[in-house]
């Protein structure tokens, strides 16, 4: 075999090689970015906040209101579970009714206030036949009042880690974080009120096309 055929065929040979090994960098950098794009960032379902307005919140009359305040985000919400923690030896007569958040709401039969230990367990939802809600507004109004006698000169009324938020399509709580308030025993002028409060979160709700089962979040 002549020199010059032996060196056609090492030319031929390292043309190979070369090509070879720029197909298989290509491959990577394709199966890199094909990875890139089928995992992106992931949005995070829990955006929901739950504020207890207004902070901090004054007595009228020895008697004061405060409004649970939600904003949902992007999360469709089903329901809402309020645990609350409260100083029963300051105050008393914890009373929590529905807010405007969901309209004919289904009132959980497990609700209740325990006025010796200053606990409240109240949740509240959408009706079985109802779509998931998405907005700002009043979830529920807790109103109190003093207990006589008493010398402190403020108290906290605290959300607990225990609220929950449930939301269509979704196992886990979308509660994102929740706000407590600070109630001023004694009279404080030039403070809002619970109603301005609300008035505050005037987004109202805005309901969706899909419908959710009203599930209790506790049972999440």
């Amino acid at each position: 075999m002549s020199k010059k055929t032996l060196a056609l065929i090492s030319g031929l040979i390292v043309v190979t090689i070369l090509f070879v090994a720029l197909a298989v960098t290509q491959n990577k950098k394709a199966s890199v970015k094909q990875t890139v794009l089928a995992n992106p960032t992931p949005t995070p379902f829990a955006q929901s906040v739950l504020t207890l307005s207004p902070n901090p919140a004054t007595l009228t009359n020895g008697a004061g209101t405060v409004n649970v305040m939600l904003s949902t985000a992007m999360n469709e919400v089903t329901a809402v579970q309020l645990e609350l923690q409260y100083d029963p030896k300051v105050i008393t007569n914890v009373k929590v009714t529905p807010g405007s958040f969901f309209t004919n709401p289904l009132i959980f039969p497990f609700n209740k206030t325990d006025a010796v230990n200053g606990r409240v367990s109240y949740s509240i939802g959408i009706q079985p036949s109802q779509n998931a809600l998405k907005g700002e507004g009043t979830v529920a109004t807790i109103s109190f009042s003093k207990v006589p006698g008493t010398t402190a000169g403020e108290t906290q009324l605290t959300l607990l880690p225990k609220s929950l938020v449930s939301a269509r399509g979704v196992e886990q709580s979308v509660l994102k974080s929740s706000q407590s308030t600070t109630v001023m025993l004694s009279a404080v002028t030039g403070q809002p009120s619970a109603a301005s409060g609300d008035a505050m979160m005037h987004g109202g709700t805005l309901p969706n096309t899909q419908t959710a089962p009203a599930t209790s979040p506790s049972a999440r």
